[in-house]
């Protein structure tokens, strides 16, 4: 399958932060598992080249669909700042992600950075996934909730999580269970979405966002980590009191789109 190269860039769209399971080649192509199949993403001339079986599923999942061209120009109009953030990272794309993993992935996520949270995942997939072979090399699958929720606190500690592995098992059995419905939240509205997701263990507003916004694309909502948080504070001189309201005004509909080229933006800044 072919990707035009417009309003997409490979390391803008897999290493801002939204996911962790694409992994770039030494030609520069990037690798990922996405739902049990391994998917193959390399430039060709102006174009990206797509190795996959199943093409509709692929563009859901890189948002291919969607005229980021004109969604960017909305976002630059908004204030002095966001042409600059789109500019540096004009190529990202939001993903679409399968909700179950996302849950876990930013349940990892918390407190950790992205090598250490790649590490864990690769690992929980290696001991708890099913394999899949793919041009001479291994790869292997995101384990299901029913597979997790089987798993003692001992097992998962193979996975070296901390104190995060009794949170992946408490989502495991949760979701297994039936007690949360991961299908329900495409239709719920933000803030009911996010209080019902935090009925899980480990997960708190900036979690339940980052799942909302990755999986769900509820794109009202604005994960405040650390560097988004810099952001408020250095870029639009808001007070942290004043977070949510800036944020709803200033943004709107478009909230996060803004917040992914802005962490790209200020992570690029200061690392």
């Amino acid at each position: 399958m072919k990707i035009s190269k417009a309003d997409f860039d490979l390391i803008h769209t897999f290493e801002c932060g939204q996911c962790f399971r694409w992994n770039q080649s030494q030609d520069g192509s990037y690798i990922g598992v996405i739902k049990g199949q391994v998917i193959l993403i390399k430039q060709q001339k102006d174009n990206f080249v797509a190795y996959c079986k199943n093409e509709d599923a692929l563009k859901e999942y890189l948002d291919l669909n969607r005229d980021y061209s004109k969604l960017k120009s909305i976002i630059s109009s908004l204030d002095d700042i966001l042409p600059r953030a789109v500019e540096s990272g004009y190529g990202i794309r939001i993903l679409k992600q399968d909700p179950w993993e996302t849950l876990v992935s930013f349940i990892i996520s918390s407190n950790n950075n992205i090598p250490r949270i790649k590490k864990i995942i690769e690992k929980l997939c290696q001991e708890y996934g099913n394999k899949i072979d793919y041009n001479g090399e291994r790869y292997y699958s995101f384990p299901s909730a029913d597979i997790i929720s089987k798993l003692s606190l001992e097992d998962i500690d193979i996975i070296k999580s901390g104190f995060r592995g009794k949170y992946i098992l408490d989502a495991a059995n949760k979701v297994n269970s039936g007690e949360i419905d991961l299908d329900i939240v495409y239709n719920l509205d933000t803030p009911t979405a996010r209080e019902y997701l935090k009925q899980i263990k480990g997960v708190g507003n900036k979690v339940a966002d980052c799942i909302l916004l990755f999986a769900y694309q509820k794109f009202d909502v604005f994960p405040k980590d650390v560097w988004i948080k810099k952001v408020l504070n250095e870029l639009y001189a808001v007070d942290e009191k004043d977070f949510d309201v800036f944020v709803q005004e200033h943004f709107g509909d478009v909230a996060g789109f803004a917040q992914q080229y802005l962490f790209y933006y200020m992570r690029g800044k200061q690392l």
